[in-house]
């Protein structure tokens, strides 16, 4: 099956054809929706992928100009209050006013295609530099080598160099002025990754041939890595078992989880002032 004309590429389709080509077909190309857990146990799955979605509501309200006690107001959960101090915290010390919430950008890339980023925040610094921050309510992973390999970590920071300029006066943005940073909201803690205009040129060339490798392929295999099928829904579609894998074990690893979590948040309740 071949890539459409109107295809636009993303740091989640990369990433699922990173990990499996099978699988980015099943979920970009045929759209395929297969009724199967990604982790066990379900419930207690399901519950932190809820909780994650209402801590990036709050904060995306926060951004937008929300009062903080407002939402404080409206925080029910232990741990939701927790990591809601913790950012609290944390950005009073290490974000400037200029904030973009929920901020989408895409640009060409090889050729005629698209690349597209959406960001939970992208902050413009005092001093010029910008920020682009993502909130992850998994745990930290134990080798933070893990998120340097992330397609995110190469096409945040490369979408923003090469589509940003309007948030710097209509001047592009310097690749050493870019800092992607990931904020664990367990610990309050950081894992943050430098741009270059080194860094760029590998990232895009590397971008540029998965993107062109994709648009000439016919055929999509499946993943010779047979650990990541028990963490994807399309295991039993695939004859690749049927028994999701034990959310304990990626204790410490989120990335390891198939399926990227996509915030819809029109499917959340506005909070009512």
């Amino acid at each position: 099956m071949s890539l459409p004309d109107d295809f636009v590429f993303s740091q989640s389709a990369l990433q699922d054809y990173v990990d499996c080509p099978r699988r980015f077909e099943l979920r970009y190309l045929r759209e395929v929706r297969w009724p199967a857990l990604e982790t066990e146990p379900a419930l207690e799955h399901e519950s932190s992928l809820l909780k994650g979605q209402q801590f990036h509501h709050l904060l995306h309200q926060h951004a937008l100009g929300v009062p903080a006690e407002t939402l404080e107001a409206t925080i029910a959960d232990d741990d939701l209050r927790q990591w809601w101090n913790l950012y609290f915290r944390w950005q009073a010390d290490h974000l400037h006013d200029a904030r973009h919430p929920e901020l989408t950008l895409t640009v060409p890339i090889g050729g005629e295609m698209l690349l597209m980023a959406k960001y939970d925040v992208v902050a413009r610094m005092p001093d010029a530099s910008f920020l682009i921050i993502d909130w992850k309510t998994g745990k930290r992973p134990k080798r933070p080598t893990r998120l340097a390999e992330r397609m995110q970590t190469l096409v945040y920071p490369y979408v923003l160099a090469r589509a940003g300029d309007w948030l710097n006066d209509g001047q592009p943005i310097p690749p050493e002025r870019i800092k992607m940073v990931y904020w664990f909201a367990e610990t309050g803690e950081t894992i943050e990754f430098q741009s270059s205009e080194e860094k760029l040129r590998n990232d895009e060339a590397r971008l540029v041939s998965l993107v062109e490798e994709i648009a000439a392929r016919f055929e999509y295999p499946l993943t010779t890595d047979e650990h990541r099928c028990r963490f994807c829904a399309y295991r039993s579609l695939c004859e690749r078992g049927e028994r999701a894998g034990e959310l304990n074990e990626l204790e410490g690893d989120e990335d390891e989880l198939a399926g990227e979590l996509t915030l819809d948040l029109d499917q959340i309740e506005e909070i009512a002032f």
